[in-house]
């Protein structure tokens, strides 16, 4: 089963392996300092991650970890998967 981290717009990265490695990059790109992330299981194999707020940005993003399937069960749009990785960072 492969895992994506998504948003209600973008493609963000993936696939991962499992839900932990998926989980794990979440925090990295959240930059997440809780000892425990905040994340919600919105349906099965559909987790939403929410980072600590960003004062720099003034924003608080919200990540989406799921499957493919779960996704489409859940009502995202099917081009999203479809987005090149944009790799500019590296």
């Amino acid at each position: 089963m492969e895992w994506h981290i998504i948003n209600h717009r973008d493609y963000i990265d993936g696939p991962f392996h499992s839900y932990e490695a998926a989980l794990e990059q979440a925090c990295v790109l959240g930059n997440e300092t809780r000892v425990e992330p905040r994340v919600r299981r919105r349906a099965p194999d559909f987790y939403v991650y929410r980072p600590p707020y960003d004062r720099q940005e003034r924003w608080q993003p919200e990540y989406w970890i799921c499957t493919k399937e779960a996704a489409a069960a859940e009502g995202v749009r099917e081009e999203i998967f479809a987005q090149p990785m944009q790799e500019t960072w590296r």
